[in-house]
């Protein structure tokens, strides 16, 4: 468990790196594509694109972070108020129904990165399958995270402690 932690620990600061390149790439080109749109009547097209699959990347990305630390979307007031075996079991059950998801949403996305091979973006001029490969990436991701949660979780119902995130 240590080593597979390790992993990922590796793989969340690869994605936290790129999540930061990207946010500063993307608040440059929305400035450089302002002061041309507004100071040289001058807009393009690629800026706009770029912003919008680097955004797409670093949602993929931080969701993954997010499942590994148990702070995605759910309601805190309900789960906070159960006890640590229960809190384990509902964590176990909505976990493996994610990884269900998150297999199903994989399977399919690779499809769609097969068709957009043969498809130009207007802007960058790049295939369409970069942009869409960045589903399967963050599935994969967040699919190794979940079985981390997975595995914390059982360990802590076999104890009786509380996972800690």
């Amino acid at each position: 468990m240590k080593a597979y932690s390790k992993f990922l620990d590796i793989l969340e600061k690869i994605a936290f790196v790129f999540i930061a390149l990207a946010v500063v790439t993307m608040m440059g080109v929305m400035m450089y594509q302002i002061i041309m749109r507004y100071a040289f009547s001058a807009a393009n097209a690629w800026s706009e694109e770029l912003t919008r699959y680097l955004f797409i990347y670093t949602v993929m990305l931080g969701a993954a972070i997010a499942v590994r630390r148990n702070s995605h979307l759910q309601i805190d007031v309900i789960i906070g108020r159960l006890n640590p075996r229960t809190k384990a079991i509902f964590t176990i059950i909505t976990t493996i129904g994610g990884i269900i998801f998150l297999a199903f949403l994989m399977f399919y996305s690779f499809r769609l990165v097969e068709q957009g091979a043969g498809t130009k973006s207007a802007g960058l001029g790049v295939t369409m399958n970069i942009p869409y490969f960045a589903v399967p990436v963050g599935c994969a991701l967040m699919i190794l995270s979940s079985i981390e949660v997975l595995l914390k979780n059982i360990a802590a119902l076999k104890s009786g402690e509380e996972v800690q995130y």
